[in-house]
C-alpha cells in the first residue's frame, strides 16, 4: 500500500496538469489570454509537481532495488 501512494499522487498531478491546460486553451479562444493566466499558472505548477513526484518515486525505487 505504501508504494502505491507516490504513484497515485503522480497520476493526480498529471490529471490536474492536463485538465487545467486544456481548460486554459479552450477558455483562451473564447475570452482571451489575460483572463486565463491563472489556469496556465496552475498547469505549470502541476507539471512541476508531476515531474518532481516522478523523479522522487523513480529514485526511491532505484534505491530500494539496490538494497
Amino acid at each position: 500500500m505504501n508504494q502505491k501512494v507516490p504513484f497515485i499522487l503522480e497520476i493526480v498531478w498529471l490529471i490536474v496538469m492536463i485538465s487545467s491546460a486544456s481548460a486554459a486553451v479552450y477558455r483562451t479562444f473564447e475570452n482571451g489570454f489575460s483572463e486565463n493566466i491563472i489556469l496556465y499558472v496552475i498547469a505549470i505548477l502541476a507539471a512541476l509537481m508531476y515531474t518532481s513526484r516522478r523523479y522522487l518515486r523513480k529514485s526511491r525505487e532505484k534505491n530500494q532495488s539496490t538494497k
